[in-house]
């Protein structure tokens, strides 16, 4: 198969061009080798995460995009820039900046369960190569710590890299992964085989992923481990930051995570107004909102793609910003049947606004 489009480094100096410097060095982890140091501001959050040296002691940093002139060259009037001084707007992007969300190490457990494949970043041993990034795209599967398993051949480069070099990272994507506006994640730690007395524990835990995956009986093929030292998030625009190795094994994957996309698509095919009402009603955000497409949902609330028009004073057209707004739900769901109930609830609220 063939790897998804990667995400290129050159693009990230305008994802964070437009924050406002603190002049805090922030380091975002891109793969195995080096991490692309940026100053950056910190508008509402700070957690815990990656940071420019030491991945065992430095602190952890929410970044937090600040849409004022520059970068992606946000309109003055939309609902994300902090130029727009509009009452129902400000209090729009306090609705948001308070809204309960996953924590990155709960959100990169979740993307690591609900993910079967992703590109391995080794050091190449290959002649003249050496010391050069080497990806490759694999199939694994994650025990309850979260650390990735595989299963390689002898004859693959990687397998041979990480005989010299156990040091590696895995880049992972959302399902569904677009567009800069969805979740990626790299974890960085070391690979290695696994001890002999486990190699049945590990192969069946691979094999509730992949059924069919036969050539892991082949004799050239080998159980690998990775101990996962440090994750880096990015869960999208406005969303990024750093997970510890311990607070990544000590996390869960979200417990709503499985059936998400299923409600989400049934929600946007039977029930599209009442996704649109939800946010009107639950944000406050409602001047200008045409639009609202369920994206996912987890155990806080749901993450909507909603389009909203805006026509500035002395134009003649409207124009159209499409952008994610958090919906929290009213108490925690942990299950498919609490799901159905908060939806129901905000539902109701909308109705009776």
């Amino acid at each position: 198969g063939q790897s998804p489009p990667p995400i290129p480094p050159s693009s990230m100096p305008a994802m964070v061009s437009a924050l406002r410097v603190q002049r805090r060095p922030l380091a975002l982890a891109l793969g195995l080798v080096g991490a692309l140091s940026l100053s950056a501001s910190r508008l509402a959050f700070t957690t815990p995460g990656l940071g420019h040296r030491s991945l065992s002691s430095a602190s952890r940093r929410l970044v937090v995009r600040h849409a004022e002139g520059g970068g992606h060259g946000v309109p003055k009037g939309s609902a994300v820039s902090q130029e727009n001084m509009d009452p129902e707007i400000r209090a729009f992007r306090e609705h948001q900046k308070n809204a309960p969300r996953l924590s990155f190490a709960e959100e990169a457990r979740t993307l690591v369960d609900s993910t079967v494949s992703g590109v391995m970043s080794t050091i190449s041993s290959r002649p003249g190569l050496e010391g050069f990034p080497a990806g490759s795209v694999v199939f694994f599967a994650s025990d309850e710590q979260g650390r990735p398993i595989f299963s390689f051949s002898s004859m693959s480069g990687h397998t041979a890299d990480l005989k010299k070099n156990e040091k590696a990272s895995l880049t992972i994507m959302a399902p569904g992964f677009a567009g800069p506006a969805d979740a990626r994640l790299s974890l960085i730690g070391t690979c290695a085989p696994v001890p002999e007395a486990e190699r049945d524990a590990v192969k069946a835990v691979y094999k509730v992923k992949h059924p069919n995956s036969f050539w892991t009986d082949f004799g050239d093929f080998t159980w690998y481990r990775c101990e996962v030292m440090a994750a880096s998030l990015v869960g999208g625009f406005a969303r990024a930051g750093g997970v510890t190795g311990e607070e990544y094994s000590a996390s869960k994957a979200d417990p709503v995570a499985p059936f998400s996309m299923n409600v989400a698509e049934h929600m946007n095919d039977d029930h599209g107004s009442s996704v649109l009402a939800i946010v009107k009603s639950s944000t406050g955000l409602k001047t200008g909102l045409v639009g609202a497409k369920m994206l996912n949902l987890d155990r806080l609330g749901m993450n909507v793609l909603v389009e909203r028009e805006d026509k500035p004073e002395g134009t003649e057209e409207a124009t159209k910003q499409s952008f994610k707004v958090r919906v929290p739900w009213l108490s925690p769901a942990e299950s498919r049947k609490d799901i159905k109930e908060r939806i129901v609830e905000l539902s109701k609220a909308a109705r009776e606004a």
